[in-house]
Protein backbone atom coordinates (compact mmCIF):
# COMPACT_ATOMS: atom_id res chain seq x y z
CA UNK A 1 0.00 0.00 0.00
CA UNK A 2 1.14 3.70 -0.72
CA UNK A 3 -0.04 6.59 0.39
CA UNK A 4 0.20 10.61 -1.21
CA UNK A 5 1.83 13.17 1.09
CA UNK A 6 0.56 16.21 0.80
CA UNK A 7 1.74 19.49 2.99
CA UNK A 8 0.78 23.14 2.82
CA UNK A 9 4.96 23.29 4.68
CA UNK A 10 6.33 23.05 1.55
CA UNK A 11 6.33 23.92 -2.38
CA UNK A 12 3.34 22.56 -3.67
CA UNK A 13 3.98 20.19 -6.52
CA UNK A 14 4.63 21.91 -10.01
CA UNK A 15 3.33 18.69 -12.23
CA UNK A 16 1.92 15.52 -11.82
CA UNK A 17 3.84 13.99 -8.81
CA UNK A 18 3.61 14.00 -4.79
CA UNK A 19 5.83 16.09 -2.61
CA UNK A 20 6.34 12.69 -1.06
CA UNK A 21 4.93 8.89 -0.97
CA UNK A 22 4.41 6.74 2.13
CA UNK A 23 4.91 2.95 1.88
CA UNK A 24 4.86 0.43 4.88
CA UNK A 25 8.62 0.83 5.16
CA UNK A 26 9.62 4.13 3.60
CA UNK A 27 8.83 7.71 2.74
CA UNK A 28 10.35 9.10 -0.95
CA UNK A 29 10.26 12.36 -0.98
CA UNK A 30 10.24 14.73 -4.39
CA UNK A 31 13.37 16.52 -5.45
CA UNK A 32 12.86 19.50 -2.90
CA UNK A 33 15.10 22.95 -4.60
CA UNK A 34 16.19 25.71 -2.36
CA UNK A 35 12.74 27.44 -1.87
CA UNK A 36 10.64 28.73 0.93
CA UNK A 37 7.41 26.65 1.37
CA UNK A 38 5.55 29.04 -0.13
CA UNK A 39 7.58 29.18 -3.72
CA UNK A 40 9.35 32.47 -2.70
CA UNK A 41 13.39 32.59 -3.53
CA UNK A 42 15.45 32.48 -0.64
CA UNK A 43 18.18 34.10 -2.73
CA UNK A 44 21.67 32.90 -4.44
CA UNK A 45 23.23 31.71 -1.57
CA UNK A 46 24.27 27.79 -1.71
CA UNK A 47 23.90 27.80 2.12
CA UNK A 48 20.31 29.52 2.06
CA UNK A 49 18.92 27.38 -0.76
CA UNK A 50 20.30 23.87 1.19
CA UNK A 51 18.50 25.43 4.17
CA UNK A 52 14.82 25.67 2.51
CA UNK A 53 15.49 22.24 0.50
CA UNK A 54 16.24 20.30 3.76
CA UNK A 55 13.54 22.09 5.99
CA UNK A 56 11.05 21.23 2.79
CA UNK A 57 12.00 17.80 2.91
CA UNK A 58 11.69 17.73 7.16
CA UNK A 59 8.73 19.53 6.68
CA UNK A 60 7.03 16.67 4.55
CA UNK A 61 8.75 13.97 6.57
CA UNK A 62 6.96 15.62 9.51
CA UNK A 63 3.61 15.11 7.60
CA UNK A 64 4.07 11.53 8.42
CA UNK A 65 4.93 11.85 11.97
CA UNK A 66 9.25 11.56 10.49
CA UNK A 67 12.28 13.49 10.65
CA UNK A 68 15.35 13.98 8.91
CA UNK A 69 16.91 11.44 11.34
CA UNK A 70 14.77 8.36 9.53
CA UNK A 71 16.55 9.23 6.40
CA UNK A 72 18.57 6.54 4.77
CA UNK A 73 19.59 8.06 1.50
CA UNK A 74 20.03 11.46 0.11
CA UNK A 75 20.24 13.00 -3.65
CA UNK A 76 21.57 15.70 -4.06
CA UNK A 77 21.77 18.05 -6.89
CA UNK A 78 24.11 21.10 -7.57
CA UNK A 79 24.60 23.35 -10.37
CA UNK A 80 27.82 24.23 -9.48
CA UNK A 81 30.22 21.92 -8.29
CA UNK A 82 33.79 24.05 -7.53
CA UNK A 83 35.71 23.42 -4.22
CA UNK A 84 33.72 26.68 -2.59
CA UNK A 85 30.28 25.96 -3.78
CA UNK A 86 30.93 22.11 -2.26
CA UNK A 87 31.94 23.36 0.69
CA UNK A 88 29.49 25.95 1.48
CA UNK A 89 26.53 23.48 0.83
CA UNK A 90 28.09 20.77 3.09
CA UNK A 91 28.38 23.30 6.04
CA UNK A 92 24.71 23.79 5.43
CA UNK A 93 23.66 20.31 5.33
CA UNK A 94 26.02 19.31 8.25
CA UNK A 95 24.01 21.54 10.80
CA UNK A 96 21.16 19.88 9.76
CA UNK A 97 22.65 16.41 10.68
CA UNK A 98 24.87 17.43 13.71
CA UNK A 99 22.90 15.95 16.09
CA UNK A 100 21.96 12.17 14.18
CA UNK A 101 24.05 9.45 14.85
CA UNK A 102 23.83 7.70 11.78
CA UNK A 103 23.76 9.74 8.91
CA UNK A 104 22.02 8.83 5.58
CA UNK A 105 24.28 7.53 2.54
CA UNK A 106 24.62 10.58 0.12
CA UNK A 107 25.43 11.38 -3.58
CA UNK A 108 25.99 14.69 -5.04
CA UNK A 109 26.54 15.17 -8.72
CA UNK A 110 26.30 18.22 -11.19
CA UNK A 111 23.09 18.87 -12.66
CA UNK A 112 22.42 22.04 -15.12
CA UNK A 113 18.72 21.37 -15.28
CA UNK A 114 17.67 22.70 -11.97
CA UNK A 115 15.38 26.10 -11.19
CA UNK A 116 17.61 26.98 -8.44
CA UNK A 117 21.45 25.78 -7.80
CA UNK A 118 20.20 22.94 -5.22
CA UNK A 119 17.66 20.14 -5.40
CA UNK A 120 17.36 17.28 -2.95
CA UNK A 121 15.57 14.12 -2.82
CA UNK A 122 15.13 11.76 -0.09
CA UNK A 123 14.55 8.45 1.15
CA UNK A 124 13.31 7.82 5.15
CA UNK A 125 12.91 4.70 6.77
CA UNK A 126 9.82 4.57 8.74
CA UNK A 127 8.38 1.77 11.50
CA UNK A 128 5.34 -0.54 10.61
Amino acid sequence: MKEAIQTLNAPQPGGPYSQGVKTESFIFVSGQDGVKANGESVGASIAAQTTAALENINNILAAKDADLSSLVYVTCHLTDLNDETVREFNKAYEDYFHDVDVKPARITVGSQLLETDVEITAIAAVER
